[in-house]
């Protein structure tokens, strides 16, 4: 299935073995609803269809994004340089297995209800609500890949539907990893998280640090961690 997150890289054999599986799928989902006999048999098949579409779309989701660039822009009346998280392409992807996913999931309930019984929908409803949320949310901004702003006053960090903010008078130890920047707050203090998605389709904190994506730094984690040291420093000024 398509994950809403950066893919992980994939064997040519398996990139084979996938698309084999998907294009199989699909074509026994066209041949079942070209045998249906009614509307719920062919909702059914189109499942199939659905499921080899998902696996298919998967192996296009496996490719790497571009890299991301950093770029200078006003964030809430501030300057800001906006360093954006990789993986929007995976994301979008992503949100078209759900759209399709969804809306199986709200066909079923609709023509199962219409032909059968009460059964149907109530069994379809959630599945469908929940898929059918992450391309809606998407759309009304509340669910992005994001990135992390960096202006003279705060971090801000805003990844699928969870916003996290971080005053850099509040930083006390700024650590580099491999790719990111682990920002600990003073003990006082605490990284400030506010959801701007539902709780089911919004990201969970993790930890009490404020981590920051430095792939689309040019000097990677360590060059960023000086500067948002130096930031740190002439704030407390």
């Amino acid at each position: 299935m398509v994950q809403l997150s950066t893919p992980t890289p994939q064997t040519p054999g398996t990139r084979l073995l996938g698309l084999v599986v998907g294009l199989v799928a699909i074509a026994i989902g066209v041949s079942l609803l070209l045998r249906a006999e009614s509307a719920l048999g062919a909702t059914g098949a189109a499942l199939f269809v659905v499921l080899g579409l998902v696996v298919v779309l998967s192996l296009v989701g496996a490719g790497q994004d571009p890299a991301p660039v950093e770029r200078q822009v006003t964030w809430e009346g501030e300057p800001a340089r906006f360093l954006p998280r990789p993986g929007r392409r995976a994301q979008l992807l992503g949100l078209v297995v759900m759209t399709l996913l969804g809306g199986w999931f709200a066909a079923m309930g609709v023509v199962g209800a219409l032909e059968e019984s009460w059964v149907w929908p109530v069994l379809a409803v959630v599945p469908a609500v929940y898929f059918l949320g992450f391309p809606v949310l998407a759309a009304l901004g509340r669910f992005r890949v994001g990135g992390t702003w960096l202006t003279s006053t705060r971090v801000v960090d805003e990844q699928r539907g969870l916003r996290s903010e971080l005053a850099l008078a509040d930083v006390d130890t700024v650590t580099p990893r491999s790719t990111t920047v682990h920002l600990a707050p003073v003990d006082s203090v605490s990284v400030e998280h506010r959801r701007l998605a539902p709780w089911p389709w919004c990201a969970r904190s993790r930890g009490s640090d404020l981590v920051v994506d430095a792939g689309a730094h040019p000097g990677g984690s360590k060059v960023l961690a000086a500067e948002v040291r130096a930031a740190v420093a002439a704030s407390r000024r």
